[in-house]
């Protein structure tokens, strides 16, 4: 739909980039910082022979993340956001870290926090379960892994406290996770209602509810900017006046239902005869303007031919024995003639016809 509140695609994709530098600056540069803090304190188990080796394949990691989304890869995934595999990956990166810092786990560790923030208007409540279960499940080994290689460094009942004061805050965060996952999913939901009420109300705007074509107003600026086109030489421009014959009396006879039963077979055939670049026109009652770009006059009088033959042969069970017949009148645009013109011209071969007898077509040779 032209009129939802959607963003173009090439925004939204200029919003996902700017999301994932964004999270890959401060997370990854507030982790790295960290470390490097913890490395002149000597509390980063291995010292220099573990941390760049470390860091480059993390922050490698990242900027294959970025250049994927970059070269614009992300898009044939069901997830273009990417914002789980980041969160997993991140995390991934802070509990390789957690195994080789010392003294300082725990504030490695608080950086996940951060990265949960990446995902608050993004995740669904199942993906941040999987990754809380991901990195609470994950630290415990890691502190088994510690106390079974390397006892003599750590305190292990405090690191243990460590882990459940920090276990507790994930699944708080989570439960908050699913409050806002909720509120995203019903904001989402009132989102596309709303999207749908605007596009509503814009066919409403435009539209002619009976038969589906445009209004008066809003064809007249379709008209303007078709001629501007046409006098670039895009095409050549046909403007079709049609009225339906004896409008009034079929009301009168058969009654208005019947009346709007003929309007709507009109639009259909109409609508059978009209390409792509053309469109109908609802200007009042039964008077329709059909605004053509075609190839040549010959084009734009075998379509409306058509239409005449096929609003004869219509029948209607409501009324078994009505014919209804059309009257048209057509213009061809001259080189630089005003919206206005082309319409009258129109307008006065419609009124030819119909001094002539009606059922037929008259093309307008003043140009």
């Amino acid at each position: 739909m032209d009129h939802t509140l959607a963003l173009h695609p090439a925004a939204m994709q200029g919003q996902r980039v700017r999301r994932v530098l964004f999270a890959i600056l401060a997370g990854g540069g507030a982790h790295t910082l960290l470390c490097w803090i913890t490395l002149q304190l000597d509390f980063f188990r291995g010292g220099d022979a573990v941390f760049y080796p470390l860091f480059a394949i993390i922050w490698g990691g990242h900027l294959l993340f970025l250049t994927f989304m970059l070269l614009g890869l992300n898009r044939r995934l069901s997830e273009p956001a990417m914002i789980f595999p980041l969160m997993v990956w991140s995390t991934t990166g802070l509990l390789v870290t957690a195994l080789v810092v010392d003294q300082a786990r725990l504030c490695v560790m608080m950086i996940f926090f951060a990265v949960v923030q990446l995902g608050v208007l993004q995740a669904s409540l199942r993906q941040f379960v999987v990754l809380a279960l991901y990195c609470v499940l994950s630290y415990a080994v890691i502190l088994g892994v510690v106390g079974v290689y390397w006892p003599e460094v750590v305190d292990l009942r405090g690191e243990w406290m460590q882990w459940g004061l920090f276990s507790v805050m994930v699944a708080a965060v989570t439960l908050l996770a699913s409050e806002i996952s909720a509120i995203r999913s019903l904001l989402g939901k009132r989102n596309q209602q709303l999207a749908e009420v605007v596009e509503r109300i814009h066919e409403m705007a435009v539209k002619d509810e009976l038969t589906g074509f445009y209004r008066r107003r809003h064809a007249m600026e379709l008209l303007a900017k078709a001629c501007g086109q046409a006098s670039r030489g895009a095409f050549s421009l046909a403007v079709a006046y049609v009225d339906l014959d004896h409008f009034k009396r079929i009301n009168d006879q058969y009654g208005h239902s019947c009346g709007d039963s003929v309007l709507v077979r009109f639009s259909e055939v109409v609508r059978r005869h009209l390409g792509g670049q053309d469109f109908a026109a609802r200007l009042g009652g039964e008077e329709f303007m059909l605004v053509l770009p075609v190839s040549d006059r010959d084009e734009a009088v075998n379509l409306l031919e058509g239409i005449l033959l096929g609003m004869r042969s219509q029948r209607y069970d409501e009324a078994p024995g009505l014919v209804v017949t059309v009257s048209a009148g057509l213009a061809m645009l001259d080189a630089h003639e005003s919206p206005a013109s082309v319409v009258r011209r129109a307008d006065q071969a419609l009124y030819r016809s119909k001094e002539s007898g009606r059922d037929r077509l008259t093309v307008d040779e003043s140009q």
